[in-house]
C-alpha cells in the first residue's frame, strides 16, 4: 500500500471513506453517506408529525396541538446536525386546484416558519406544496380525504 490509511481514508472507521462520507467524524453506513441513520423512535415521531400536524380549516394557520409535534422535528434537527428537511405541503381534493395547490405551499411554509423560530437554520430546509396531486388514499370518503391533507417532513443527509 502506498502510505496510511488513516491519512487519505476513513478518520471514523465505518468503512465510508472520508472524500465519500457526508459525516467524516462520526461512524454511519454507506447507505446513508456514512451518516448515523436516525433511530426508530425518532423515526416514528417524524411519521407521526406528517398525520399530527393541523391547521384551521381552509386556512394555513397552525392549531395549538401541532407545536408539540413540531417541537419533536425541533429536537431531531439539532440531534442530527447533518440531515436537511423537505416540508411538503398535501390537500384533498375538495375545492379549486389553484387555491388547494396555493394553501399547501402556505401550510409547508408555515410548519418552516415555526421550525426556523425555533431556532432550525432555514439554510437546512426546503419547502414547497403538491395541492392535490400526491394523494396518499382515496378522495372518495371523510377517512381518505384526512389523510390526504398533509404536510410531510422527510429528513435526508446533505
Amino acid at each position: 500500500g502506498d502510505g496510511d490509511m488513516g491519512i487519505s481514508g476513513d478518520s471514523d472507521g465505518d468503512g465510508v471513506f472520508d472524500a465519500l462520507d457526508s459525516c467524516p467524524d462520526i461512524p454511519g453506513p454507506a447507505s446513508n453517506r456514512g451518516c448515523p441513520e436516525l433511530t426508530q423512535e425518532d423515526m416514528d415521531k417524524v411519521e407521526l408529525a406528517i398525520s399530527m400536524v393541523q391547521f384551521e380549516t381552509a386556512k394555513s394557520v397552525l392549531l395549538p396541538q401541532s407545536f408539540p409535534v413540531l417541537d419533536n422535528i425541533v429536537d431531531i434537527m439539532k440531534r442530527y446536525p447533518y440531515y436537511s428537511l423537505k416540508i411538503s405541503g398535501h390537500t384533498d381534493n375538495v375545492g379549486d386546484d389553484t387555491s388547494n395547490l396555493a394553501l399547501s405551499k402556505e401550510r409547508a411554509k408555515a410548519c418552516f416558519d415555526y421550525l426556523a423560530s425555533k431556532g432550525v437554520f432555514p439554510g437546512r430546509m426546503t419547502h414547497d406544496g403538491y395541492g392535490e396531486a400526491k394523494p396518499r388514499a382515496t378522495n372518495n370518503n371523510d377517512e381518505g380525504r384526512a389523510l390526504n391533507r398533509r404536510v410531510e417532513f422527510e429528513l435526508s443527509v446533505n
